[in-house]
């Protein structure tokens, strides 16, 4: 009957008045979808609304970034410039996206930031936003539409990658998360229906995160607007694991500077863990992530500049026995290469004469980097090492070096690192770290290390661990996150004005002068019985 109805609708008696007033209705169907902005399924939109959607494409809208915006464009194409959140005129997917931006606070963000009172209430009109309401014709609804993806991205940018720039805390603390896909994680949250769900597919995918984030809900849900400098201080905590790499590493290092606390990870379980001491104020231990190269054994130090200057010329200069007891060979550079010469011979007087000097302490009980260090590249010249002082591993707050980590149990961090090579006993280890010479031993594992910086941990067993903001980071970030103003959501963030920014911690490889393997120097032995020994500045 249909086939015969579609092939000849006024063959049958009373047909060609039901064909008519089909045809009606068909019309009537076309021109209230026209009004209403109504579309046919994905890929065959009608014609009028991809005309809609490339005009509201043609310009983003205020203060986004252009890297969101760049993917507000890319999902539209992907879909075909259909609209995704006002085609139906009940708005069930706009209120769906509404839900998702007021997930924000979950993870230490403000909804505002991506909801202002403006989308709200276009989003949550008291008539639906259809095609016959004034103002609300297919440009503006394409328009509307476009401003919710921005928002969605916006905030899913912001969940993923950080709302501030680590470089805006200290310019060396760099972002090192590889992006997910956002296009396609949230086309697939439309075409599944399952929106809520988004943020978890682009949020950084470590416990720890997950963790913080619950502890911050919780938080909220009980103490409200009280919840105040513990909320806040989870939230920076949160923003920083969104800098950090997707994979740690099925083994690594992790050093907390403000825990003064280092911990060998596998499979995300302790294995090793021990205190440390990070550098000072002014010479703040560097947050980066490296993998561990070499060990050397009985090290020698080759002193940085900025110490040679502050601390080694002026104590050579106020004492004639300084570099004799403290076992540091002295350099004088030539034009064919750095020359050792007896520190009697030096006139530490003359400013002059002593500034291009290179000093280089030789191994032994003395050596202020202790029996051997651990090397990862970087460009901070930055290491971890034994040391002499163990006293300072009794402090409550370790922060004492100039820049460099040392470890509390450098004995076994060296065992746990050759653990794999049968040929490195116990006995073997211990003669190394007793050498009158320096011994490099290069890893076949290179684990990965990572330095960072979190005042706020999540046990393992529940709850939150806290420590003080020893390198006031957590205050310049708070003040960061304050100076930007909505709707800028995603400019490039700057610390405020009266915000200091550390100094590098020490010299870089590059600038330290390079000590080749010598005889010792010739430092004249004195003829008295020496006091007791000075220790030199530690790195």
């Amino acid at each position: 009957m249909l086939k015969r109805l579609w092939r000849s609708p006024c063959s049958e008696p009373g047909m060609a008045a039901i064909y008519a007033a089909s045809c009606r209705c068909v019309v009537t169907g076309a021109v209230l979808c026209a009004l209403t902005g109504c579309t046919s399924p994905p890929g065959s939109p009608a014609p009028q609304v991809p005309n809609a959607m490339q005009e509201a494409l043609g310009t983003a809208p205020p203060g986004l970034a252009p890297d969101v915006w760049k993917d507000v464009r890319a999902l539209y194409e992907r879909r075909g410039e259909e609209r995704l959140w006002t085609r139906d005129p009940v708005m069930a997917q706009a209120a769906a996206a509404v839900d998702v931006l007021q997930q924000a606070p979950e993870h230490g963000l403000s909804t505002a930031d991506y909801l202002d009172d403006d989308l709200a209430r276009a989003l949550t009109p008291e008539v639906p936003p259809t095609a016959d309401a004034p103002g609300h014709g297919i440009q503006e609804l394409a328009r509307l539409d476009v401003r919710v993806t921005s928002a969605l991205l916006a905030l899913g940018h912001d969940v993923a990658l950080g709302r501030t720039k680590p470089e805006a805390v200290d310019p060396r603390w760099k972002a090192r998360r590889t992006p997910p896909d956002f296009v396609g994680t949230l086309s697939e949250a439309v075409r599944s229906e399952e929106l809520g769900t988004w943020l978890n597919a682009v949020r950084p995918v470590h416990p720890e995160y997950a963790a913080l984030q619950k502890a911050l809900s919780t938080l909220w849900a009980q103490q409200g607007k009280r919840a105040g400098d513990r909320a806040r201080r989870l939230a920076i905590n949160l923003e920083r694991w969104r800098w950090m790499p997707n994979d740690l590493g099925e083994r690594h290092i992790l050093v907390n500077v403000p825990a003064f606390h280092l911990i060998v990870r596998e499979q995300r379980r302790p294995v090793l863990d021990m205190r440390v001491v990070v550098g000072k104020d002014g010479r703040e231990t560097p947050i980066f992530s490296s993998r561990m190269a070499t060990i050397v054994f009985s090290p020698y130090w080759n002193v940085p500049d900025s110490i040679a200057e502050g601390e080694i010329i002026p104590a050579a200069a106020s004492d004639p026995d300084y570099l004799f007891r403290n076992e540091f060979e002295v350099f004088r550079p030539g034009k064919r290469g750095n020359a050792v010469i007896d520190g009697d011979s030096v006139n530490w007087s003359d400013p002059k004469g002593v500034k291009p000097l290179v000093f280089r302490q030789k191994p032994g009980p003395v050596n202020a980097l202790g029996h051997v260090k651990f090397l990862f590249p970087n460009p901070y010249d930055v290491y971890l090492h034994d040391t002499p002082s163990a006293g300072l591993f009794a402090s409550e707050g370790r922060a004492f070096s100039h820049g460099c980590v040392r470890v509390e149990h450098p004995v076994e961090l060296a065992k746990y690192l050759l653990r794999n090579r049968p040929e490195w006993t116990d006995e073997k280890i211990a003669a190394a770290m007793d050498r009158e010479t320096e011994q490099p031993v290069p890893l076949t594992e290179r684990l990965p290390v990572h330095i960072f910086y979190f005042t706020a941990w999540p046990r393992a067993n529940g709850g939150v661990d806290t420590w003080p903001d020893v390198y006031g980071y957590d205050a310049r970030q708070a003040a960061v996150a304050e100076a930007r103003q909505a709707p800028s959501r995603n400019a490039a963030a700057k610390p405020a004005a009266a915000v200091k920014k550390p100094p590098a911690a020490g010299k870089t490889a590059a600038a330290r002068k390079p000590v080749p393997p010598t005889k010792s120097a010739t430092a004249k032995k004195p003829a008295a019985k020496q006091p007791a020994a000075k220790q030199p500045a530690k790195k």
